[in-house]
């Protein structure tokens, strides 16, 4: 049985509630808009909509072609395969899902003595991105270890990345490296800057191996973002978004996305953008509808 619901066709109030109904309506023009970038909300918004796969209906109805997840991998393959049975029906791109989850402390990237339980889990990720045809999945590197020399732990990196790169290459997908600012969200995370990323995809040297410019991440560590994109955009190959400060949707905040999102058209690119944010506005779906207006202002460039 199809469980297609359109979110504008076959009543708001099923999904809003009568309370929500006029805010719903005052965004209704996002349903119909044609984006020149391909915006992922992430799938926590709409958040009142209790299965998190029948949010896909609410975002496709707004005219975003694509989503993101970082948490697929805490799902059964059977539930994995519910959601690609609802992508299908949409015509739904999924974007990136967290390929080593227990990265931060089990499965990164700078400790080689976690090298091999680090490729088992990117070899794990293999079978869901089988199931939901991701072309991108996110590797965390790990926590800087103290007193290692950082070329040290650099080059442990890359061996790591190189490995990873003849598994992940086999499936046709592409691993993204992110690095995370340390002075707000990630103290002590080992790769934070955009410059540092670039040099390790280098010595990686693959075309399965790329960054993952978060811009929000980027604009707290080292700001100069529409250049270093420029700058390193052969090897950037997924961007997630949000406002500095508060990690909120586009407009809340010091990022002119207006124009970052006019130089990433500029530079012809026709991946993926994450919104990887959470609403200013907490109640939902005020908030996610108020996520969903940002980017359509944002998008007029």
């Amino acid at each position: 049985m199809n469980t297609r619901r359109s979110f504008l066709k076959k009543g708001l109030a099923g999904f809003f509630g009568a309370s929500a109904l006029s805010a719903a309506r005052e965004a209704g023009a996002a349903a119909a808009h044609s984006f020149k970038l391909k915006y992922a909300p992430n799938l926590g918004l709409m958040g009142q909509i209790q299965d998190p796969v029948d949010r896909l209906d609410a975002y496709a109805d707004f005219g975003f072609k694509a989503f993101e997840f970082n948490g697929l991998m805490g799902w059964s393959t059977e539930r994995a395969g519910l959601l690609r049975k609802r992508m299908d029906e949409l015509g739904l791109q999924m974007g990136v899902f967290v390929a080593n989850p227990s990265g931060w402390d089990k499965t990164g990237m700078v400790d080689p003595g976690q090298r091999p339980a680090f490729l088992e889990e990117i070899t794990r990720a293999m079978t869901y991105a089988g199931i939901t045809g991701n072309k991108w999945l996110t590797a965390i590197t790990g926590m800087a270890i103290p007193g290692v020399y950082r070329g040290v732990q650099r080059a442990n990196v890359v061996e790591s990345l190189r490995r990873a790169a003849d598994i992940v290459e086999k499936h046709g997908v592409t691993l993204v490296i992110e690095p995370l600012n340390q002075p707000v969200d990630h103290a002590g995370y080992f790769l934070a800057r955009s410059d540092e990323a670039y040099e390790v995809m280098k010595a990686v040297d693959s075309p399965f191996i790329k960054i993952l410019f978060d811009i929000y991440h980027q604009q707290i560590e080292e700001g100069n973002l529409i250049n270093n994109i420029r700058a390193y955009y052969d090897e950037i190959g997924y961007f997630q978004l949000a406002d500095v400060p508060g990690r909120h949707e586009p407009g809340t905040g010091e990022i002119n996305y207006r124009n970052v999102f006019r130089a990433i058209h500029g530079l012809k690119f026709e991946g993926i953008l994450g919104l990887e944010l959470s609403p200013s506005v907490k109640q939902e779906p005020e908030g996610s509808l108020a996520v969903f207006n940002s980017i359509v202002e944002a998008d007029k460039f």
